[in-house]
């Protein structure tokens, strides 16, 4: 224990500390401050053994000193964090290490007030929340870092979304109340979308990519200036509530692709592909069970769940053209649902590694409705099959010729209903002739790189002839219309 003089300054420290204490901690020299508060607990620990009825009241008075004290350091770890997260735009840097962080010398003070509070915190009996304070700051950081991002999916859903009060194929996906088409499949089938989305344009593609490198950074930070024992649960703390935001914003816009026209699959696949490539980054910085309770996986699932649905669904659409008023205009121009049918195959073929994920669990052919596949049996028509039932790119070209077919068959409706015969047979050579240029300069030659491969390629040169069969048979059909109306005429004579 000690001479009795030892002792004496025992009783005497709180008196001998008090004014430094209490005066808080010179930012520029820490050391005579932790100085003060180890003598305080030096002092503490050896009254306690003493267990002197004597010393109670200067336990006491040192007691309430190290609140001060530690409460000083607390306050002081929080102002210099506080410093140095005002939010920062991580779409400015492209990757973690570019993001602006703390100086070095910030970072190197930060973590001896951490590591020393941290210990101190156990030795006296504090709860200095030392986790929850650096979480708490940090999350307003990266929740001010991100809110840009949230805001620009909530513009993009705004600006694109239908309007139920609006004119028919304006709001909804799926049918309305009354059994009819659905608004956003109205609008596929009779509006030509000349505005397709484009690759990595997403905001929530954005919102993914950037979170990312925030969370990236913020472990880097974190491990530097947190003790050891407690880093990871303070960055899991400090991410928490950010990932929730996130998740919301990304059920939000899984409910927008709900009832938006097909066309807005191309931007629902950019977004699985952008989540499947993030979401080995993320499961290295979260835990498994942080993970599961966000709901990563299940929004992965769903988008994917929808996608295939969505592909379904344009078959289904194909083979039933112009029901419920979907009548094609008398113009004997490209239809705006071959326009958008082709057009989307054009662009969806850029999403072939992604697609493979898509139809392999869809399986080879179940893309068609089940009423058409059992019309089809009944009528001996012999379908496509896949060359390779196991291979998921096999299976997106056996769709795609499934497709281009269904195309050809909307045409040949569209004709029909087409008033006049010369008509009908300009309204098929055009949509015809648009459907074959399509594919004709979408073939490269048959090049060995698959990622170079076009829509022509991927489909067949026999589909391209099938459909030039057609426009040569609607050719002569449209002059023997010409024919028969020229010898209803009679003969010229000098």
């Amino acid at each position: 224990m000690g001479s009795l003089d030892d002792i004496l300054l025992f009783f005497n420290v709180a008196k001998d500390e008090a004014e430094t204490i209490r005066a808080g901690p010179d930012e520029s020299e820490l050391l005579p401050y932790l100085d003060s508060i180890n003598r305080l607990k030096d002092a503490s620990d050896a009254l306690r053994l003493l267990d002197l009825e004597s010393a109670s009241d200067s336990r006491r008075e040192i007691h309430e000193l190290l609140r001060i004290g530690l409460g000083n350091l607390s306050q002081l770890f929080s102002q210099w964090l506080k410093e140095h997260s005002g939010g920062v735009d991580p779409a400015a840097y492209s990757n973690a290490s570019e993001i602006p962080s703390f100086p070095t010398d910030t970072v190197k003070l930060l973590s001896m007030l951490a590591t020393y509070l941290n210990l101190v915190n156990d030795e006296v009996s504090h709860d200095l929340k030392l986790t929850s304070t650096y979480a708490s700051i940090r999350t307003r950081h990266i929740q001010k870092s991100l809110a840009q991002f949230g805001d620009m999916c909530n513009v993009y859903i705004r600006s694109n979304s239908f309007d139920a009060s609006g004119p028919p194929g304006q709001h909804g996906y799926g049918g309305d109340s009354a059994g009819g088409p659905s608004p956003a499949e109205f609008r596929f089938c009779t509006v030509r979308n000349d505005q397709w989305y484009e690759a990595g344009s997403s905001p929530f593609a954005q919102y993914t990519v950037n979170i990312v490198k925030l969370f990236q950074a913020e472990r880097d930070l974190v491990r530097h200036i947190m003790p050891t024992v407690i880093s990871d649960k303070t960055f899991l703390a400090s991410v928490d509530r950010p990932l929730e935001a996130y998740m919301n914003m990304g059920e939000k816009m899984l409910s927008y692709f709900l009832s938006a026209p097909l066309y807005e699959v191309l931007h629902a696949l950019d977004v699985y592909g952008y989540l499947l490539e993030n979401d080995a980054v993320l499961a290295l910085l979260l835990t498994r069970e942080q993970r599961q309770s966000s709901g990563m996986a299940k929004l992965v699932s769903r988008l994917q769940h929808f996608l295939g649905k969505s592909f379904t669904m344009l078959v289904g659409i194909l083979y039933a053209p112009f029901k419920d008023g979907r009548a094609p205009k008398q113009s004997g121009g490209v239809n705006e649902l071959v326009h958008n049918a082709v057009t989307f195959l054009s662009y969806v073929i850029g999403y072939k590694d992604l697609l493979v994920n898509i139809f392999l669990p869809l399986g080879d052919g179940n893309w068609k409705p089940k009423d058409l596949q059992q019309q089809q049996q009944r009528s001996g028509h012999v379908g496509h099959h896949a060359s390779d039932p196991s291979d998921g790119l096999s299976i997106f070209q056996h769709y795609l010729r499934d497709v281009i077919d269904a195309i050809a068959f909307a045409t040949d409706q569209g004709g029909k209903l087409m008033k006049r015969p010369t008509l009908q047979f300009v309204f098929l050579i055009n949509n015809y002739s648009f459907l074959a240029r399509a594919l004709r300069d979408t073939m490269y030659s048959g090049e060995e790189d698959s990622q170079s491969l076009g829509l022509g390629d991927l489909v067949g040169r026999s589909a391209l002839q099938r459909i030039e069969s057609q426009i040569e048979r609607s050719r002569k059909g449209y002059v023997a219309t010409w024919k028969a109306l020229m010898s209803s005429f009679p003969a010229a004579t000098l």
